[in-house]
Protein backbone atom coordinates (compact mmCIF):
# COMPACT_ATOMS: atom_id res chain seq x y z
CA UNK A 1 0.00 0.00 0.00
CA UNK A 2 0.90 3.20 -0.65
CA UNK A 3 0.32 7.10 1.44
CA UNK A 4 0.43 10.34 -0.40
CA UNK A 5 1.66 12.75 2.56
CA UNK A 6 0.57 16.06 2.16
CA UNK A 7 1.99 18.98 4.32
CA UNK A 8 3.33 22.28 4.24
CA UNK A 9 7.24 22.59 4.25
CA UNK A 10 7.56 23.46 7.94
CA UNK A 11 5.91 20.75 8.70
CA UNK A 12 8.14 18.04 6.91
CA UNK A 13 9.61 16.63 10.01
CA UNK A 14 6.20 15.85 11.17
CA UNK A 15 5.00 14.01 8.12
CA UNK A 16 8.36 11.72 8.20
CA UNK A 17 7.09 11.20 11.81
CA UNK A 18 3.90 9.74 10.58
CA UNK A 19 5.47 8.27 7.43
CA UNK A 20 7.35 6.54 9.94
CA UNK A 21 4.57 4.96 11.51
CA UNK A 22 2.82 3.85 8.49
CA UNK A 23 6.18 2.21 7.52
CA UNK A 24 5.75 -0.19 10.46
CA UNK A 25 2.62 -1.31 9.14
CA UNK A 26 4.06 -2.04 5.63
CA UNK A 27 2.55 1.22 4.26
CA UNK A 28 5.47 3.42 2.09
CA UNK A 29 4.84 6.82 1.74
CA UNK A 30 5.50 9.42 -0.83
CA UNK A 31 6.92 12.83 0.84
CA UNK A 32 7.76 15.46 -1.62
CA UNK A 33 10.98 17.38 -0.01
CA UNK A 34 12.35 14.17 0.02
CA UNK A 35 11.55 11.87 -2.92
CA UNK A 36 11.77 14.27 -5.86
CA UNK A 37 14.60 14.88 -7.65
CA UNK A 38 15.86 18.32 -8.34
CA UNK A 39 15.87 17.50 -12.12
CA UNK A 40 12.21 16.69 -12.45
CA UNK A 41 9.62 18.79 -12.96
CA UNK A 42 7.96 18.30 -9.35
CA UNK A 43 4.56 19.73 -10.33
CA UNK A 44 4.37 16.90 -12.71
CA UNK A 45 6.18 14.21 -10.10
CA UNK A 46 3.36 15.03 -7.53
CA UNK A 47 0.19 14.58 -10.14
CA UNK A 48 1.70 11.46 -10.85
CA UNK A 49 2.48 10.14 -7.26
CA UNK A 50 -1.06 11.18 -6.00
CA UNK A 51 -2.55 9.46 -9.28
CA UNK A 52 -0.17 6.12 -7.77
CA UNK A 53 -1.34 6.51 -4.09
CA UNK A 54 -4.13 4.32 -2.34
CA UNK A 55 -4.38 7.03 0.83
CA UNK A 56 -3.85 10.53 1.25
CA UNK A 57 -2.77 11.97 4.40
CA UNK A 58 -2.98 15.67 5.12
CA UNK A 59 -1.13 17.47 7.82
CA UNK A 60 -3.24 20.37 8.47
CA UNK A 61 -2.48 23.61 10.28
CA UNK A 62 -3.06 26.92 9.72
CA UNK A 63 0.20 26.79 7.18
CA UNK A 64 -1.23 23.70 5.35
CA UNK A 65 -4.14 26.21 4.17
CA UNK A 66 -2.32 29.41 3.80
CA UNK A 67 -0.32 26.95 0.56
CA UNK A 68 -2.09 26.89 -2.67
CA UNK A 69 0.01 23.97 -3.03
CA UNK A 70 -1.71 21.77 0.03
CA UNK A 71 -5.35 22.86 -1.17
CA UNK A 72 -4.65 21.76 -4.32
CA UNK A 73 -3.54 18.55 -3.32
CA UNK A 74 -6.65 17.71 -1.04
CA UNK A 75 -8.83 18.95 -4.02
CA UNK A 76 -7.13 16.10 -6.30
CA UNK A 77 -7.55 13.89 -3.49
CA UNK A 78 -10.67 14.42 -2.79
CA UNK A 79 -11.19 14.59 -6.96
CA UNK A 80 -10.13 11.00 -7.29
CA UNK A 81 -12.07 9.48 -3.73
CA UNK A 82 -8.45 8.49 -2.32
CA UNK A 83 -8.99 7.22 1.27
CA UNK A 84 -7.96 10.61 3.29
CA UNK A 85 -7.06 10.60 6.67
CA UNK A 86 -6.37 13.71 7.73
CA UNK A 87 -4.49 14.51 10.99
CA UNK A 88 -4.41 17.87 12.44
CA UNK A 89 -1.63 20.15 14.32
CA UNK A 90 -2.79 22.98 15.64
CA UNK A 91 -6.99 21.70 15.31
CA UNK A 92 -7.60 22.74 12.12
CA UNK A 93 -10.15 21.17 10.67
CA UNK A 94 -10.81 19.80 6.98
CA UNK A 95 -11.69 22.51 4.66
CA UNK A 96 -12.56 22.47 0.95
CA UNK A 97 -13.91 19.43 -0.88
CA UNK A 98 -12.33 16.93 2.14
CA UNK A 99 -14.76 19.26 4.48
CA UNK A 100 -16.66 16.24 5.07
CA UNK A 101 -13.81 14.37 6.48
CA UNK A 102 -13.12 14.42 10.35
CA UNK A 103 -9.63 15.15 11.58
CA UNK A 104 -7.24 13.57 14.37
CA UNK A 105 -5.16 15.70 16.77
CA UNK A 106 -1.69 14.97 16.83
CA UNK A 107 -0.21 15.04 20.37
CA UNK A 108 3.39 16.89 19.92
CA UNK A 109 3.12 16.07 16.52
CA UNK A 110 2.96 12.18 16.66
CA UNK A 111 0.59 10.11 15.36
CA UNK A 112 -1.05 6.78 16.82
CA UNK A 113 -2.25 3.50 15.47
CA UNK A 114 -5.57 4.49 16.60
CA UNK A 115 -5.91 7.45 14.33
CA UNK A 116 -4.92 5.35 11.24
CA UNK A 117 -6.90 1.90 11.50
CA UNK A 118 -10.29 3.18 10.84
CA UNK A 119 -9.24 4.95 7.38
CA UNK A 120 -6.68 2.37 6.60
CA UNK A 121 -9.82 -0.55 7.18
CA UNK A 122 -11.89 1.78 5.43
CA UNK A 123 -9.84 1.00 2.49
CA UNK A 124 -8.75 -2.22 2.93
CA UNK A 125 -10.01 -4.47 5.93
CA UNK A 126 -7.82 -7.63 4.63
CA UNK A 127 -5.04 -5.54 4.75
CA UNK A 128 -5.74 -3.81 8.22
CA UNK A 129 -6.31 -7.20 9.79
CA UNK A 130 -2.56 -8.21 8.75
CA UNK A 131 -1.42 -5.08 9.87
CA UNK A 132 -2.48 -5.47 13.16
CA UNK A 133 -1.53 -9.08 13.60
CA UNK A 134 2.02 -7.96 12.67
CA UNK A 135 1.69 -6.34 15.34
CA UNK A 136 -0.42 -8.44 17.82
CA UNK A 137 3.04 -10.91 16.97
CA UNK A 138 5.48 -8.54 17.98
CA UNK A 139 3.97 -7.67 21.26
CA UNK A 140 6.75 -7.47 24.28
CA UNK A 141 4.84 -7.04 27.22
CA UNK A 142 0.98 -7.83 28.13
CA UNK A 143 0.43 -4.80 28.11
CA UNK A 144 1.29 -4.06 24.45
CA UNK A 145 -0.47 -7.45 23.43
CA UNK A 146 -3.79 -5.83 25.01
CA UNK A 147 -3.74 -2.55 23.21
CA UNK A 148 -2.82 -4.18 19.79
CA UNK A 149 -5.22 -6.61 20.05
CA UNK A 150 -8.00 -4.18 20.79
CA UNK A 151 -6.75 -2.16 17.61
CA UNK A 152 -7.80 -4.83 15.90
CA UNK A 153 -10.49 -6.10 17.42
CA UNK A 154 -12.78 -4.20 15.53
CA UNK A 155 -12.10 -5.26 12.25
CA UNK A 156 -12.12 -9.27 13.25
CA UNK A 157 -15.57 -9.70 12.28
CA UNK A 158 -15.03 -8.91 9.06
CA UNK A 159 -11.90 -11.03 8.69
CA UNK A 160 -11.29 -14.16 6.95
CA UNK A 161 -11.40 -18.19 8.39
CA UNK A 162 -7.61 -18.10 7.26
CA UNK A 163 -6.48 -15.00 9.30
CA UNK A 164 -8.71 -15.90 12.79
CA UNK A 165 -6.55 -19.33 12.36
CA UNK A 166 -3.10 -17.19 11.56
CA UNK A 167 -4.05 -14.62 14.98
CA UNK A 168 -4.98 -17.78 17.25
CA UNK A 169 -1.32 -19.25 16.05
CA UNK A 170 0.36 -15.75 16.76
CA UNK A 171 -1.16 -15.66 20.52
CA UNK A 172 0.00 -19.35 21.03
CA UNK A 173 3.51 -18.47 20.12
CA UNK A 174 3.87 -14.73 22.07
CA UNK A 175 3.05 -15.84 25.92
CA UNK A 176 2.78 -11.94 26.25
CA UNK A 177 -0.22 -12.62 24.19
CA UNK A 178 -1.60 -15.59 25.24
CA UNK A 179 -1.13 -14.62 28.77
CA UNK A 180 -2.23 -11.30 28.92
CA UNK A 181 -5.10 -10.44 31.05
CA UNK A 182 -7.40 -9.14 28.83
CA UNK A 183 -6.53 -11.59 25.85
CA UNK A 184 -6.75 -15.06 27.48
CA UNK A 185 -9.96 -13.79 29.13
CA UNK A 186 -12.24 -12.22 26.60
CA UNK A 187 -10.76 -11.55 23.68
CA UNK A 188 -9.28 -15.37 22.90
CA UNK A 189 -11.87 -17.15 23.92
CA UNK A 190 -14.56 -16.46 21.37
CA UNK A 191 -11.73 -16.55 18.55
CA UNK A 192 -11.29 -20.15 19.87
CA UNK A 193 -14.57 -21.23 20.35
CA UNK A 194 -15.39 -20.29 16.44
CA UNK A 195 -12.06 -21.55 14.81
CA UNK A 196 -10.60 -23.68 17.24
CA UNK A 197 -11.27 -26.77 15.42
CA UNK A 198 -9.38 -25.35 12.35
CA UNK A 199 -6.19 -25.65 14.73
CA UNK A 200 -3.75 -28.68 15.01
CA UNK A 201 -4.72 -30.13 17.46
CA UNK A 202 -1.40 -29.56 19.77
CA UNK A 203 -2.14 -25.97 19.23
CA UNK A 204 -5.82 -25.97 20.11
CA UNK A 205 -5.28 -28.04 23.11
CA UNK A 206 -1.89 -25.83 23.92
CA UNK A 207 -3.93 -22.79 23.59
CA UNK A 208 -7.31 -24.08 25.22
CA UNK A 209 -4.99 -25.09 28.30
CA UNK A 210 -3.63 -21.60 28.63
CA UNK A 211 -7.12 -20.07 29.07
CA UNK A 212 -8.77 -22.18 30.94
CA UNK A 213 -6.05 -20.80 33.82
CA UNK A 214 -7.66 -17.21 33.28
CA UNK A 215 -11.09 -18.41 33.02
CA UNK A 216 -13.97 -17.16 35.64
CA UNK A 217 -15.05 -19.46 37.81
CA UNK A 218 -18.68 -20.82 38.04
CA UNK A 219 -20.87 -19.05 40.49
CA UNK A 220 -21.16 -21.02 43.57
CA UNK A 221 -25.04 -21.66 43.99
CA UNK A 222 -26.41 -19.60 46.97
CA UNK A 223 -28.40 -22.21 49.39
CA UNK A 224 -31.66 -21.65 50.73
Amino acid sequence: MYAFMSYQTEDRFVAANVAGLLETLGIRSFMAHEHIEVSIQWRDEILRQIGLADLFVPILSQRYYASIWCKQESGIAAFRRMTIIPLSLDGSIPQGAINHIQSSPLLNGQATYQQIFPGLASHDVAFTVNAGMRLIAGSRTFRSAEYNFQLTLPYLNRATDAQIVELLNISHRNDQVQHASLCAREYLPPLLRTHGHLLDPATREGLAAVLAQYAAPAPVPVGR
